[in-house]
């Protein structure tokens, strides 16, 4: 009894860690709070989110090829240009080590995209640490504020700008913050993996109207 007992203490003590290194940089879950993600995303869902990209020089290389469509190159054009401001800005992107292993937080550059952040006001509201919201403008980028035509916004590198999707509700997002830091990005919001009933993968929405563009004469 104490020989099984002593093996099943050993597993656990070896297994912990390498999870516990998984779940830290590389895919954990993370429950939605609140609705101001309605209907996309309702409070109790459960979402898979990837911390960081793994071997993205792969990811660095097809950016620079040819892009087949329109849709191909407006995405690889964004991705170069956030990755050149994200270096800018002391992210270890294009050296060999972050190449060939992982990078964390992911290189987010794709509009439409759902992630998990650390909240600014996090030490005001503690229940509500982290917040899922949807990437609105990248760095560099101005944006239009929703809900106010007139309110213009430069994104300021390594940052991003996020809002709920409920247009309904007061929200609590980059209207009210301002652009969110990388450094508190958690990571992508990939899939919904409970309810059963709502299982997928969460979309990469946009406006039919842009919200954000490139400046003509970037600084």
């Amino acid at each position: 009894m104490m020989s099984a007992m002593r093996r099943y203490l050993t597993y656990m003590a070896l297994s912990a860690p390498p999870i516990v290194f998984f779940k830290d940089n590389f895919y954990s879950l993370y429950r939605v709070e609140g609705s101001s993600m309605e209907p996309s995303l309702y409070h109790g869902d459960v979402l898979l989110v990837r911390k960081s990209d793994v071997f993205p020089g792969t990811m660095w290389k097809r950016w620079m090829s040819l892009a087949s469509s329109y849709e191909e190159e407006e995405d690889h054009q964004n991705a170069v240009r956030v990755m050149a401001l994200d270096a800018s800005m002391g992210s270890p992107i294009g050296d060999w080590w972050s190449g060939n292993t992982y990078l964390k937080p992911p290189m987010i550059h794709r509009i439409g995209s759902v992630i998990v952040f650390k909240a600014p006001d996090a030490t005001k509201y503690p229940s509500r640490e982290f917040r899922v919201k949807r990437v609105i403008g990248l760095g560099g980028q101005i944006c239009r504020a929703s809900g106010n035509f007139h309110r213009l916004e430069k994104v300021p590198p390594f940052s991003l700008w996020v809002e709920g999707d409920n247009q309904q509700l007061a929200q609590v997002d980059s209207r009210k913050y301002g652009a969110v830091c990388k450094n508190n990005v958690i990571g992508l919001a990939e899939f919904i993996v409970w309810p059963p009933s709502r299982f997928g993968v969460i979309p990469c929405l946009t406006s039919p109207m842009p919200r954000s563009w490139w400046p003509n004469n970037p600084e």
